[in-house]
């Protein structure tokens, strides 16, 4: 398995380049959907390029459609090239253009957990010219695929048409009009009847212009979309209060259950979104869902754990509810301005109203780390936006435990939860193995801390051999060297150091 199990919105804009910035544009194309292209068009007919997408477009004989209408496939990189040798003849057949995900890793990348939810699912798009085109288009290819094992993500922005698992549809710009923005990015734009410009928006929910009807609105075209966000009660339990985030992967909600009045948080996974495989199965964004409540299952004896309370299916999306913890992200604490250390350093009293606080994080993670290992679980992606931590008691709790597995038949998991981490806070060697050890756990741990001191950890995938050179200057400027000490034993794989360490320092 490569680096396209798993993808991190950290990544996504080092993909091309290790290190530096490009656009997926740069991505040299794989062959694989490019050959098949190759083989079922025309002669007359000619591939183009245009950033993660193929164009397949016929002779230029008349003007090109601006906007209306289009038909989009969405499915997996397990059925992407049976639903190219389906339906790309259908097209040519019928002289329609149509686009392709470039390749399966810019496929990967199109359903991975980062991406716009408004964006996301889509394999191929095409471009019938007209409304009874459109249509009978649409119909025709329901008919062939129906019976097929082809099925993708829900296309958020758009309808789904019929009960297909593959196909949907949405009125938007084909080559739509453009205007740059002061940023330098450009928004597109429809055109109303009466000249107007209205924004062409890719929103988490279908949508028509107002001048547009849907011309499947009837049994089928009245389905509701997949997105929950206006959904107030789930399981006719679960009151819905609030959305703490969004992915492609699904929300993360706050409310409450009703049933005892607790608060709770919700998880919501989408099936087929952040998909990757192994060589006996494939995974999704709902078996990571329902992997982690079995995780919280196993460390359920753990105070620092939230308390599972549910797993469900409502519609076609999984949900995950969970006990609700008071605490501020470990993150936002040490960036309060009479926590944080690093520009303050020289003011008077900082360092030493600074130190308890990070003995006391220190001496309660470690042992906290150790608990989980105790239960033959291994956390994966420990980094401060997996942490809470109560800023009065400074009490904490790990929350989030997609990438944590445990030993005994979990071997499925391990190459998918070695990449899946937060840069800076994995042990270099991590990836390469392809595969956890506990002592990852701990060099997670080792740069949690290092991050309380100073927040420079995604620098070091530029230069690791860095790491020390911060501490050192920290502690030139009066930091004490336990600090460093408590640090590199983690780093090390040395707890019992580290903890040696702690117990000897006298504040």
């Amino acid at each position: 398995m490569d680096r396209l199990t798993a993808l991190p919105a950290e990544y996504l804009f080092t993909f091309v380049d290790a290190e530096f910035y490009e656009p997926l544009a740069r991505h040299p194309l794989s062959p694989e959907y490019t050959d098949v292209l190759a083989e079922l068009l025309p002669d007359s007919w000619e591939q183009q390029r245009g950033d993660v997408w193929v164009h397949a477009l016929r002779p230029r004989t008349s003007r090109r459609v601006a906007q209306g209408f289009k038909i989009h496939v969405s499915c997996t990189p397990a059925h992407a090239l049976r639903a190219l040798r389906i339906i790309a003849p259908v097209c040519v057949e019928r002289g329609v253009e149509f686009k392709v995900a470039g390749d399966p890793a810019l496929l990967y990348i199109l359903n991975s957990k980062p991406q716009g939810r408004g964006n996301s699912g889509k394999f191929m798009t095409i471009y019938p010219p007209d409304e009874e085109i459109f249509k009978n288009l649409l119909e025709d290819l329901y008919q062939r695929t129906k019976d097929e094992e082809i099925e993708g993500p829900y296309i958020l922005s758009d309808q789904r048409y019929k009960d297909s698992r593959a196909l949907f549809y949405r009125y938007g710009g084909f080559l739509p009009a453009r205007r740059l923005n002061i940023d330098g990015t450009q928004s597109t734009f429809l055109v109303s009847p009466s000249g107007e410009y209205l924004p062409d928006q890719r929103l988490p929910y279908f949508h028509l212009p107002d001048w547009i009807k849907d011309p499947f609105a009837g049994p089928f075209g009245d389905v509701t979309s997949g997105d929950h966000e206006g959904d107030a009660v789930l399981k006719d339990r679960y009151l819905i209060e609030g959305a703490l985030a969004f992915s492609n992967c699904g929300g993360i909600y706050h409310g409450t259950d009703t049933a005892d009045g607790k608060p709770v948080i919700i998880k919501e996974a989408r099936p087929l979104t952040n998909c990757w495989s192994t060589e006996t199965r494939s995974w999704d964004a709902v078996d990571s869902l329902k992997r982690e409540y079995e995780v919280l299952r196993r460390l359920e004896c753990l105070d620092f754990i939230p308390t599972p309370i549910d797993l469900f299916q409502d519609w076609e999306h999984t949900f995950l509810v969970e006990e609700r913890l008071d605490g501020d992200s470990f993150n936002d604490y040490w960036g309060k301005e009479d926590v944080i250390l690093g520009p303050y350093i020289r003011r008077d009293g900082r360092i030493e109203r600074f130190l308890p606080r990070f003995k006391h994080v220190a001496e309660s993670l470690i042992p906290m780390v150790a608990a989980v290992h105790g239960q033959g679980v291994l956390l994966g992606d420990l980094s401060p936006r997996n942490i809470l931590i109560d800023p009065g008691t400074l009490r904490m709790w790990f929350i989030d435990f997609e990438s944590a597995i445990w030993g005994e038949g979990d071997g499925e998991r391990m190459s998918f939860s070695a990449q899946w981490g937060t840069p800076g806070f994995m042990h270099p060697e991590r990836v390469s193995r392809n595969s956890l050890l506990p002592a990852d756990d701990l060099y997670a741990l080792g740069m949690v801390l290092y991050h309380c001191v100073v927040p420079v950890n995604m620098l070091f995938r530029l230069k690791p051999q860095a790491v020390p050179e911060f501490l050192d200057r920290f502690i030139e400027l009066g930091v004490p060297g336990e600090v460093k000490a408590v640090v590199s034993s983690l780093l090390r794989g040395a707890p019992d150091e580290a903890l040696d360490v702690l117990a000897g320092w006298k504040i």
